[in-house]
Formats: C-alpha cells, structure tokens, sequence
C-alpha cells in the first residue's frame, strides 16, 4: 500500500510512507486499492501498519472484506503484499459457500487455502457441519478435519453426528472418513469402519442406509444398497441383500430420462436357494416415451422365475397374491381422428403353467372416429384389428375383426339428442383349425338430454355451481347367430345376441372456483348415476312357456363420487339385483378417505360380490403424537370370518434423522423391519427384491 486513510472522529489525518500506531480510537478504516478479485476494506478499533512489511495489526471488532468474502475477529494480522491473513479470537469466515468459525484461522484471501483451530464450518446449500481441533483448507472447497465431527444437523449438541481421528471433505462432493463412531447427541452408539457420506445438495453416489428385518419366509435380512449417479438424466442403485432362509440377493435398477417427456426403468434381482430353495429371480422393463414422427412408446415387461418370488417379496395385498406376471410392448400414432396402435402381449401363468395361456403377438388396432360425411348429419367410423394368438398347447391363429358403423345425429328442439348408429361387425379368420369368417350386424339408438341450471353461491371460493341432470335411453339389437365354428381364443369369438332397451340418469354438480389470478377452475364436487337393461327377448319368453320364470331386468346400477373438497371423497359402486334371494345387491364396491392439511388421514375400502367375496380394508395415518408418527393398516375378511393383514408403523423424526419400525402380520408370514434414516443420506426404502420400486432420490 502506497497511501493510508484514517478516519477518524473528529478529523481526517492523510499519511504517506509511515509507521504509525493507533490507540484508544472509536472508529477506524483503510481501504486497500484494487485487487485480485475486489478491494479490500479493512475496520478495526486498532490499527496499525507495518510499511516495511506491507502487514497491518489491527485489534477490537476488526472487520475485513474482501470481495463476497468477510472476516471478523479480536485481534488479525494481514499482509496486503501476499494476501494472507492471521486471525485470533472470534474468528468468523462469511464467503457464498458456506461460514468458518474457530479460535484461530490462518487465511490466503486469494486462494482460499488455510487453517482453523478449535472451529466449525457450515456448508450452507448442504447444510452441512463440520467441527474439529483442527480443520485444514486446501483450497476454496476441500477440507481436512482431525479430530473432528460432522453432521447435517444443526445445534450445539446435534442430534447425530460422526466422529474421526482424521476426515476429508469435498464441498458439493462427499466426506469421506474411516474408523469413525456415531453418536447420538453425544453418547457414542455404533462404529463403522469406512463411509463416504455425501456434502452437496444435489443427487449424489454414495451407500444408503441399509435395512433390517426379520421374517418367517425369508428369515433375517438385512439389505445394503449403493446408489450411483450417471449425469443429470441417469441413475442406478445396486443391492445387496442377505436372507437367512433364502440366500443371497443381488440386484440392479437403472433409471433414465429420455428428452423432456420419455423416461424408464430397467431392474433385475436375484437370489440364490439355500436349504433346499430353488433359486429367485425378477427381470422389469418400464418405459414410457415418445417416438421419431410424433409416436409413442411404452413397454411394462415382466418376468419372474416363479410365483413364490411374489409371495416372499411383496409388501402390499396386490403384490404377493399375484398369481401371473404380464409384459406389454405398445406403440401408437395419431391423425387427428385417425389413430394406430399395436402391442405385444404375453402373460406368464404362474400357479397353472402358461403352456395353454393365449398369448397376443402381436394385436394391431386401427381407429378411425367418428367423421361427419359433408354437411349431412351423417357420420362414418371404423374400429378393426388384427391379432395372432399363440400358445405352446392348443389351437393358434390370427384373427381380423372389422367393424364399420354409419351413424347419424339429430338434435330436435336442441333439446334432445339422437343417435342412430348401424353396424357390421366381420371376423376373419386364418387358424390352425383352418379358415373361418362371420359376419354379424347390429342397430342401435341413443336418444339422450341434458338440462341444467347455474347458481351463484355467496361462498368465499366457489363462484359458480352448476347443476345438471342427464337422462338417456339406449337401444341395442344384435341377432341371433350359431357362432360355435369359430375358433374360441376370447369373448369376440362368441358375440351374444342383444333385443335390449338401456336407461339411465346422470346428475353432475360442478364447482367453478377463481385462483388468486383471476383464472377460472373447474371441479366436479358431485357424481350421481343410475342405470338399468331390460331385456325384451327375455321379456317375451313366457309366450311359449307360461311356467319360465321372467327376469327381463337387469341389476340397478348405481355409481356415486363424491369430491367436496381436496381432503375427502367417497366413492361408491353397486349393483342391486331386482330377483335376488339375498340382501339383492350382488355387487359393492366402496372407498373413501378423509385427511387434513398435517398429514393425517382415514381411509376405507369395502368389496362384497355375491356367494364370493366380501371383504373390508383400511387405513390410518397420525401426526397428532408428532414427533412420533403411527400408520395402521388392516384387511379382514368378512365372509370368511377371518384377518387377512395387519401392518403397524411406527417412525420417530427428530429434525434431521429419523427411526422407522415396521410390523407386518399377514396369513402366512410376520414380519418386522427397522429402518433408519439421517438427513442428507437415503435409505434403503425397500428390500432390492420388491418390484417397480424407487429409491429416495429422483433424476432431474
């Protein structure tokens, strides 16, 4: 430094070329000229320059910056010439990164390189803390601790932290350490021999927490899991598993992000026999995404070895009572009104074997809708396609199902709306039995109306209600005909004949509410649908036997879903048989839920099908005891008198870890699972066998 500004209270003194010594000032300040990456200020109660040396002593509230950077402390000692700075007492490092804070610090302001004695380091986009007698920078973003601590936790006493003799650090990379001992506040519970813990807020490689549990089918387990990144649009997590009555289990899921729309998923898992068990192991392909030239694309392949895999690793009542494992390669395109489509299908029997199980391979579909002919109201579509069956017993073949229809629509008084539509429906087909074609046509007529009104509620969010009630008769009529040497692969191949007259009534109550903007939103509160067949050649069969009992009517239907708001909704499904010996409802399905904002809520499911099942389910979810979170979830079979699935959870979250136990009591096993999870780490939420699972991070 060639000129020195003091200001001082009182009157401005301008000095060049000296050594001079301050004491007893209230306030003073220099300012550095430009350089390397901004001037530098300097304020102290105490300062004093060494010109010889270019350093300067400055003691009491001493204040430098530096560009982005800040440092305070008691008592510092800086060289303008080397960039170099000495600080003692109150020691505190402000830069974008993150804060250093000590007893003592030794700084090179232009590169970031130094040391802290007796300090803590806050990375702040990690949240990341690190503690130590002595914290060594080699450079803006990495750290070497010894005898140290670190955690993601904030606090005097954190939750949890780690403990080493000697660690390094990479900021938006990893800590990594070895012989290290975890402690809980600060009592040491669990030493761990090497860990590569991640110090950065995006995703990251790295060992998720593992998983243990114990259960009557696959013994105890405990299950490991690595996590690694391939860029912004990859990803992979490789487990590990060891199950005591089972084997070994290996696995692989690999995730990808094609473009802004396509995405997929590619698994694999294995797990070799012990005690007599034959081996395990599941192979899955998802992927959904667009094709060159405006297509589409998306496969849900599956297989698996047997369906004990199911059985051992499903978690859910829809996992491992599977009895099939189905794969669907699909394809599709649009025109406008015109759309093509086609798939593979093939579904693995697993309790019956699949030599017999009808495979399509592939089905091509082509659509056209309706097209209104001109300036008629005459309208023309098409529905046909093309499918080969195959199986390894049994009868084979390729099927071509076409079915043009010529329709025409009136709306009398524009009140009323009627549909007339004929059909012809032809069934081509090449099978192993030889050739076949039929051809069946059909009629029907659909007269229908929708009437409504708009009421204006004084409601905060709803502005508009609109109710509406839509009637609506259906006539369908498809003769009668002697399809029985058609090969028979699925319902297409015997087309019932139809004299029946349909009816029903809709009613609708549409919310439209007003978002801060303005914009307008639209929310159907209110679903209420009643409908019913009666069929006319039933109807009339009693003109040759008096004796037959008549049933021209079908079972009423009634839908009802209701959605008041977005924290509750029930929705009911039933079918009321008019000749029932019973109760009359053959069929019922209900479900319904109600939650709040803090994340509890009630849920319940009810299924009953006549003579077959009947069968209750639900679900409960409570924060009220937070932090201790509870989840119960029952499934009781009512026809048979008997419990079908009970799980409990039980997790406890501080503010940066958590704890998770998991007791799972179903018919044939019981199972109990604890998980534990810390703040910047993700855990193995699942073990590596379950199916279309994900892990606790997500592509960008």
């Amino acid at each position: 430094m060639r000129f020195l500004l003091w200001s001082i209270t009182g009157g401005l003194v301008l000095l060049l070329g000296l050594t001079l010594p301050v004491a007893d000032a209230a306030a003073l300040e220099v300012v550095e000229g430009m350089e390397a990456g901004g001037a530098v200020t300097l304020e102290a109660d105490q300062l004093s320059l060494d010109e010889s040396t270019s350093t300067y002593q400055a003691t009491g509230q001493v204040r430098l910056t530096k560009g982005v950077v800040t440092l305070e402390a008691d008592q510092l000692q800086w060289n303008s010439a080397t960039g170099t700075a000495t600080a003692r007492g109150g020691v505190r490092l402000a830069e974008p990164q993150g804060v250093l804070e000590g007893e003592a610090l030794t700084v090179d302001l232009e590169s970031g390189s130094g040391r802290l004695e007796q300090g803590r380091v806050t990375l702040r986009d990690s949240n990341f803390h690190i503690a130590g007698e002595d914290i060594e920078r080699l450079g803006e973003d990495t750290y070497r601790i010894r005898r140290g601590t670190f955690t993601t936790c904030e606090g005097a006493v954190p939750s949890w932290k780690f403990g080493a003799g000697e660690f390094n650090v990479t900021l938006e990379g990893y800590a990594r350490a070895k012989h290290l001992l975890l402690y809980l506040r600060d009592i040491p519970v669990l030493y761990v021999p090497y860990l590569i813990y991640p110090a950065k807020q995006e995703r990251q490689s790295g060992f998720l927490l593992p998983r243990y549990g114990y259960s009557q089918k696959r013994g105890t387990s405990l299950s490991l899991a690595y996590y690694k990144t391939f860029g912004p649009h990859r990803d992979a997590t490789f487990y590990l598993d060891y199950l005591s009555d089972l084997g070994v289990g290996k696995g692989l899921e690999f995730r990808y992000l094609q473009g802004d729309e396509g995405a997929g998923t590619l698994y694999g898992y294995h797990v070799n026999g012990l005690k007599g068990e034959k081996a395990r192991y599941a192979l899955e392909w998802k992927h959904s995404g667009p094709l060159p030239g405006e297509g589409w694309f998306s496969a849900d392949v599956e297989h698996v070895s047997s369906r004990d895999y199911f059985m051992d690793f499903g978690e859910e009542a829809e996992e491992y009572t599977r009895d099939q494992a189905q794969s669907v390669v699909y394809a599709s395109r649009h025109w406008a009104k015109l759309n093509l489509a086609g798939q593979f299908k093939y579904t693995k029997d697993l309790e019956q074997g699949s030599d017999q199980t009808l495979q399509r391979l592939p089905e091509v579909r082509l659509v056209q809708v309706r097209r209104r002919l001109g300036e008629t109201p005459l309208y023309l579509q098409f529905d046909g396609a093309s499918t080969y069956f195959w199986r390894e017993e049994g009868e084979r073949g390729e099927r071509l199902d076409l079915r043009p229809a010529l329709s025409a629509v009136f709306r009398p008084g524009r009140v009323l709306e009627f549909v007339p539509e004929v059909g012809y429906r032809e069934r081509v087909y090449w099978a192993s039995s030889g050739f076949e074609r039929k051809g069946l046509p059909d009629v029907s007529a659909r007269l229908s109306s929708r009437l409504s009104r708009v009421y204006a509620p004084e409601w905060k969010t709803v502005k508009r209600l609109q109710h509406s009630v839509e009637p609506d008769v259906l006539y369908l009529y498809i003769p009668s005909s002697d399809q029985s040497r058609l090969p028979q692969f699925d319902t297409v191949d015997d087309i019932a004949s139809e004299n029946t007259i349909s009816y029903g009534i809709t009613n609708r109550l549409t919310a439209r509410y007003e978002d801060p903007d303005g914009a307008p939103r639209y929310h159907e509160v209110f679903y209420l649908r009643l409908s019913q067949d009666y069929d006319l050649r039933e109807s009339r069969r009693n003109l040759l036997n008096p004796q037959d009992n008549l049933r021209p009517f079908s079972a009423l239907r009634g839908e009802l879903i209701l959605r008041p708001n977005r924290w509750s909704f029930l929705d009911l499904d039933g079918r009321f048989n008019p000749y029932s010996e019973n109760s009359g409802f053959t069929d019922m399905n209900a479900r319904g839920k109600l939650q709040d904002g803090a994340g509890n809520a009630l849920s319940l499911e009810y299924r009953y099908r006549e003579k077959d099942l009947e069968y209750l389910g639900g679900k409960l979810e409570l924060t009220w005891l937070q932090p201790l979170y509870l989840g119960l979830r029952h499934r009781f079979n009512l026809e048979e008198r008997r419990r079908l699935e009970n799980v409990v959870d039980l997790e406890f979250r501080a503010q940066c870890w958590s704890v998770r136990l998991s007791i799972r009591d179903r018919l044939e096993d019981r199972e109990y699972l604890v998980s534990f999870a810390l703040a910047g780490l993700g855990k193995v939420a699942r073990f590596g066998g379950t199916l279309s699972q994900g892990d606790e991070e997500g592509l960008e």
